[in-house]
């Protein structure tokens, strides 16, 4: 027998023999990937789903400070609302609170639902993520850079949304 059907080590090279040993288990019937870890035909989710969805948590995450913000009428607030043009708003922040504490609670369920692969998910986190950006525009004059930061953040979401929708359609088939 020479090295090569011996399976031997020589010059740290490594050779299996031409033929499985009696009794071995044919490559067609192993397993494809290890005990534990998903087979290469299930449904995994995306990098850009679970991107998206961190991102939901984190626009919720600022979108929580301002509505407390707005229900403390902070004074910097209602100086740059009635500097830029916007002081009718300024009499109706609590208001503006109390619509930002609903856009939290629904981007934090459309969040979880994402993560789970609900289309519900998908197209409420479209929506919010759409009403979320449009409504930031409003402060602009207000606070330029967080406004910029979160209509940035808004935009991701809908990218990383967008860009996967079909995934979101096979975990339905499922």
């Amino acid at each position: 027998m020479s090295d090569t059907e011996t399976g031997t080590v020589n010059s740290r090279v490594q050779t299996y023999p031409a033929s499985p040993p009696p009794g071995a288990t044919p490559v067609e019937q192993m397993p494809a990937t290890a005990p534990g870890y998903p087979a290469a035909t299930e449904n995994r989710r995306p990098g850009l789903v679970t991107f998206a969805a961190v991102m939901m948590f984190v626009s919720a995450a600022f979108t929580l400070v301002w509505a407390l913000q707005e229900f403390s009428a902070a004074s910097w607030i209602r100086t740059n609302l009635t500097n830029y043009g916007y002081s009718d708003m300024v009499n109706y922040l609590w208001a503006w609170g109390v619509f930002d504490l609903i856009l939290v609670g629904v981007a934090i369920y459309a969040a979880i639902d994402v993560l789970r692969g609900g289309a519900f998910g998908l197209v409420i986190g479209l929506v919010i993520a759409g009403v979320s950006a449009t409504r930031w525009f409003f402060y602009l004059p207000a606070a330029p850079w967080t406004a910029i930061a979160i209509i940035a953040i808004d935009v991701l979401i809908i990218y990383g949304l967008v860009s996967s929708a079909s995934y979101f359609e096979r975990a339905q088939l499922k």
